[in-house]
C-alpha cells in the first residue's frame, strides 16, 4: 500500500544519497545476486583482503568468499563499488541479510520467543499515541504491536499503523507481520527507545510514513546485534539498513546505510 508523496519524501529525493557509517568494518549491507552465478550473494563495499566474511539471515548462515568488484548500479546510496560473494549454501529465497567481516563461529542467530503482556502494550500504545518524536500524523491508527523476546534481558516491540483509509486492508495481513504498514520498533526497558530514531527527520511538525521493521537478532562474539530494515511507505526515496549493538543499556548503532532507488 502506497501512501500521497509527502513534503519529507520529497525533499530526500533531492539530496544526495549517503552510506553514513562506512566508518563501519565489520557490517556490509548484503543482497542477492543468482544471476551473477550460482551461490552468489552481493554486498555494498569493498572486502579487506585476508577478512573471513560469514552472511546471515533468519534460519540460515554461510561462510562466504569474496569473487570480484563491480561497479554498483543497483543504489544510489553513496558506495561505488558492489562485492560479489560466494557462499556454500544458497539463503532463504526473499530474506534479509547482513554480511558481518568475522569466522562464521562467531556469529550466531539468537531466534525471538514472542509474549504476550496487556499492561506492556498498553503503556506501548499510549507512548506512540503521545509522543512527537515518531514524527506520525495525528490521524494515524494503531492496529497490533507484539513483543519479541531475544533474551532474558533483551525485549523488543514492534508496533503497526495504519493511516485511517487503510485500516481494513492492513489488517489483513496480521497477526503475523503487516509488510505495507508503518512500523514503530522499540527496545523495551526503563525506557523506550526508538530502533528507528537514526532516520527520522528532526524538523518540527515533520510527518512521516515509515515502514520495515525488526529482521534478525545475533550475536557476534557474545554481544548481541540486531538487524533492521526502514523504508518510506510512500516510494523509493528511502531506503535504510540498520545494525544496533544492544548489549548495553541503551541500543548503540554500528551501521547505518541509507540510499534510494
Amino acid at each position: 500500500m502506497k501512501y500521497l508523496l509527502t513534503i519529507p519524501t520529497a525533499i530526500l529525493l533531492m539530496i544526495a544519497p549517503c552510506w553514513a557509517d562506512a566508518k563501519s568494518t565489520l557490517f556490509r549491507e548484503a543482497f542477492a545476486c543468482s544471476e551473477r552465478g550460482p551461490s552468489s550473494i552481493c554486498v555494498y563495499g569493498a572486502i579487506p583482503k585476508g577478512k573471513q566474511v560469514t552472511v546471515l539471515a533468519k534460519g540460515w548462515k554461510s561462510p562466504a568468499v569474496p569473487k570480484g568488484e563491480f561497479s554498483n548500479k543497483e543504489m544510489n546510496n553513496g558506495v561505488k563499488t558492489i562485492t560479489r560473494l560466494q557462499v556454500a549454501t544458497p539463503p532463504p529465497g526473499g530474506a534479509s541479510m547482513i554480511a558481518v567481516l568475522a569466522a562464521a563461529d562467531t556469529v550466531t542467530e539468537v531466534p525471538f520467543e514472542e509474549v504476550q503482556d496487556r499492561v506492556l502494550v498498553g503503556r506501548i500504545g499510549e507512548y506512540i499515541a503521545s509522543t512527537n518524536a515518531l514524527n506520525l500524523d495525528p490521524d494515524i491508527r494503531l492496529l497490533k504491536t507484539r513483543l519479541l523476546r531475544a533474551s532474558p534481558t533483551i525485549l523488543l516491540s514492534e508496533t503497526f499503523l495504519s493511516p485511517p483509509n487503510g485500516v481494513a486492508d492492513l489488517e489483513k495481513q496480521l497477526p503475523t507481520g503487516c509488510n505495507d504498514c508503518e512500523n514503530v520498533p522499540l527496545l523495551i526497558g526503563a525506557n523506550l527507545e526508538d530502533l528507528f530514531k537514526e532516520i527520522r527527520s528532526t524538523e518540527t511538525n515533520s510527518v512521516e510514513h515509515t515502514c520495515g521493521g525488526i529482521k534478525l537478532a545475533y550475536t557476534l562474539s557474545g554481544r548481541m546485534h540486531l538487524l533492521s530494515h526502514a523504508f518510506s511507505c510512500e516510494s523509493d526515496a528511502l531506503l535504510a539498513t540498520l545494525v544496533h549493538d544492544l548489549s548495553g543499556p541503551k541500543p548503540r548503532l554500528v551501521f547505518k546505510m541509507m540510499g534510494g532507488l
